[in-house]
């Protein structure tokens, strides 16, 4: 079975985009390897992008997600496996020169999507590598990739939504074929999913 990621569609001012501005859990810079060991936890905060003030039912900052009512209702009511956390809006830190979403904030109300599970994939067939692991605070970087995903039968039990461990910091999004055959039913904007790899079997 295929496997695809959820990604942006990537068409400047179609939609809003956002950067993402905190909350994370306590930590700190690691004097060895100089990576965080904070980890982002909800309420997430965002600052609307300028570009545009259309909001999609899917917004996008990076690979972390937000989205609308209907989508959140529509992956719950289709067993999706995911939770969904709170989203604060934030003051812009800068002045637009072009259409930004307004602050304060009254648009639609919007979640954030949180994967609930993670899968391992095969790290040889997949063709990723370990940047650095490092024996101070714990951290391992992988390099990311989008496509070539080779996910062993033995690590899947039917999952529909999930993201690649190797990858969980980046909150990259994961989906089956037959899941994003489900989710295409539902007819939301600001959607481009990517043909990422397959599982055996």
């Amino acid at each position: 079975m295929r496997i695809y990621l959820l990604d942006d569609p990537s068409t400047p001012a179609a939609f809003a985009r956002f950067a993402v501005v905190g909350t994370w859990t306590g930590g700190h810079i690691c004097n060895c390897c100089g990576e965080s060991t904070a980890r982002l936890v909800e309420p997430i905060e965002i600052e609307w992008d300028d570009g545009t003030d259309h909001i999609g039912d899917f917004s996008w900052g990076g690979y972390q997600c937000v989205v609308q009512e209907r989508v959140r209702d529509f992956l719950r009511s289709h067993g999706f496996e995911v939770g969904f956390g709170d989203v604060r809006v934030v003051r812009p830190t800068e002045r637009a020169k072009r259409p930004r979403v307004p602050f304060p904030y009254h648009g639609p109300q919007l979640s954030w999507i949180v994967p609930a599970v993670k899968l391992f994939v095969d790290e040889q067939r997949s063709g990723i590598r370990v940047l650095s692991d490092c024996e101070v605070c714990g951290e391992r970087r992988y390099s990311f990739k989008r496509e070539g995903l080779v996910l062993g039968s033995a690590a899947w039990r039917g999952e529909k939504i999930f993201t690649v461990a190797q990858f969980s910091r980046s909150g990259a999004l994961f989906i089956t074929e037959d899941a994003l055959q489900t989710l295409t039913k539902g007819g939301f904007s600001n959607l481009s999913p990517r043909l990422a790899g397959h599982i055996d079997g």
